[in-house]
């Protein structure tokens, strides 16, 4: 219980201020605080002061020290500059690297290095490159000792790591900081800046003196928002399409993760005691393995589906699914009855599982297509286009920038088509300007066009394996060494349809810097040209 019999000295920080009075007789749970507070990274202190000391009053003592000890170990200042700093990361990097390098050096053999190595990275919270099939074991020390593979992996983990200790300090929920906290937000800007930067100061040039700007080439990509957005409602209207013509039925799902996985209530943004540290990250992985289980039970059962899901954050970050679907009438209720089953496997009987785990709407295709019931989460979820305000109120564009940085941080696949054929088939036909007659030429004609319903058609349908598709992509073997001394192995050289090949690589293009008077006058054809 609260404890006011000692005066409170002014010389303590405003976190142990906040719960002073929160101790035992003796008050080992004031030092215990102070010496964990002191620890914690400036801007954090007084927040987690606050989710303390709710957690003291409703859960106890042991669940709220557990919570601080917890916060401390994970979120220090080495942790915070990682995730934040630039010029940290370039300086650890360099200095992994050149370590990695000693012990290299040092070693009777390769194997015995990589033993070592492997060990040391381990202690570091990192992990060695597996030596596998595209990895041999020099390839595998020549990354451990370059700083750029050590930058890429500081630049995964740590991040995902400040960000998952802010959700938990009650840094990210909807009375504060919306899907991401401000201070990775701001990290992820400086990164794109940094990123476009780069770009604009490089050019690909081709045997025939071609050169083209890189960053002009990424904004006429599917990495553009507005690219990738058209993309997406592209190949939806042709689903869409296909499925009032075979006159299937649509259905529009939403799957949300259980109690414990989110870290603050919805409404009042407090913290929720039954929260169990799982991060955006794991609950992402928890619901693609749920979909799995679905989508594996559906095809045991013979039921064919197809469509496309969106994963959006929540307000503090959890990650929930937005499922269009589309199968045949006869096929609904067992749809429906298989989704529910596996989605309240877990913690079925907490309050509201069984009216919020998974919502299902019926289209009425009397009211409009489908798409109309996705096409604001994917817009809300890449640019905001067309949109004024989010579900919170907030400016769309702000919120859904906010979205790219959750995305980013937490490594999220947020759009993911089931059924159908081959996107990447589709996006190599649209490099070329003609193809020989035949499924070749119509094929390319219908992406060109932009026509995903007559695409899939030709393909084989919704419902065709990929493997029996009658056009695929053309890989071949290369021998050319990469970066670290390895085949590049299969490249994509084109696409065939099992008599002729069609090439989608023309050219041969090296990376250099850009020449300050610009670019050649001539544009590649589409985004993906080279």
């Amino acid at each position: 219980m609260p404890n006011h019999t000692i005066e409170c000295p002014s010389r303590l920080s405003d976190a142990n201020r906040i719960t002073w009075d929160l101790s035992d007789p003796l008050g080992e749970d004031r030092k215990f605080r102070e010496s964990l507070f002191d620890k914690l990274p400036r801007l954090f202190q007084v927040k987690a002061a606050r989710s303390y000391r709710k957690l003291y009053l409703s859960r106890g003592r042991a669940n709220a020290n557990s919570y601080l000890r917890g916060l401390a170990e994970d979120l220090d200042y080495h942790t915070t500059e990682l995730a934040t700093n630039e010029d940290a990361i370039k300086q650890y990097a360099e200095r992994r690297s050149i370590e990695c390098a000693n012990m290299i050096s040092g070693s009777t053999t390769e194997t015995e290095a990589y033993t070592r190595i492997s060990e040391y990275v381990e202690n570091l919270g990192f992990q060695a490159p597996k030596v596998k099939k595209n990895i041999t074991l020099s390839g595998a020390l020549a990354r451990l000792r370059d700083p750029g593979w050590w930058r890429q992996q500081i630049r995964h983990i740590y991040p995902m790591k400040f960000e998952s200790a802010a959700i938990r300090c009650g840094m990210v929920h909807s009375k504060t900081s919306l899907y991401v906290s401000n201070e990775s937000l701001f990290a992820f800007r400086a990164r794109l800046t940094r990123i476009q930067n780069v770009l604009a100061g490089l050019e690909m040039t081709n045997e025939v003196g071609q050169s083209y700007n890189l960053k002009e080439l990424a904004d006429l990509s599917v990495s553009n928002p507005a690219n990738r957005r058209n993309e997406l409602m592209t190949r939806l209207s042709g689903f869409d399409k296909i499925a009032i013509e075979c006159d299937h039925a649509g259905l529009f799902i939403t799957i949300t993760c259980p109690s414990r996985m989110h870290a603050r209530y919805g409404k009042t943004g407090h913290v929720n005691p039954r929260y169990d540290r799982t991060t955006p990250h794991e609950a992402h992985k928890y619901l693609c393995k749920l979909w799995a289980r679905i989508r594996a039970k559906l095809k045991n059962t013979g039921i064919h589906v197809y469509g496309f899901r969106i994963s959006e954050p929540q307000h503090d970050g959890t990650p929930h699914w937005h499922i269009l679907l589309y199968t045949m009438h006869q096929n609904i209720e067992a749809t429906k009855t298989i989704c529910m089953h596996y989605t309240l496997q877990d913690s079925p009987d907490e309050k509201g599982a069984k009216e919020r785990r998974c919502i299902i709407k019926m289209i009425d295709w009397s009211k409009g297509s489908g798409i109309g019931y996705i096409a604001k989460y994917i817009s809300k979820n890449i640019d905001g286009a067309y949109l004024d305000t989010d579900l919170y109120g907030h400016d769309a564009k702000n919120s859904a920038f906010r979205v790219l940085a959750w995305r980013s941080i937490h490594t999220i696949r947020q759009f993911q088509q089931f059924g159908g054929p081959s996107v990447t088939c589709w996006r190599e036909f649209r490099k070329l300007h003609c193809a020989p007659d035949g499924i070749l030429e119509e094929a390319r004609t219908a992406a060109d066009n932009g026509d995903w319903e007559q695409f899939t058609k030709l393909m084989g349908g919704t419902q065709i394996l990929k493997k029996d598709q009658p056009i695929k992509v053309h890989r071949e073997f290369s021998d050319e060494c990469g970066k670290y001394g390895e085949a590049k192995g299969f490249q994509i050289e084109g696409i065939s349809d099992g008599d002729l090949m069609v090439s989608t690589r023309l050219h041969q293009w090296t990376l250099q810097k850009a020449h300050k008077e610009g670019r050649g006058a001539e544009s590649p054809r589409h985004a993906d040209a080279l």
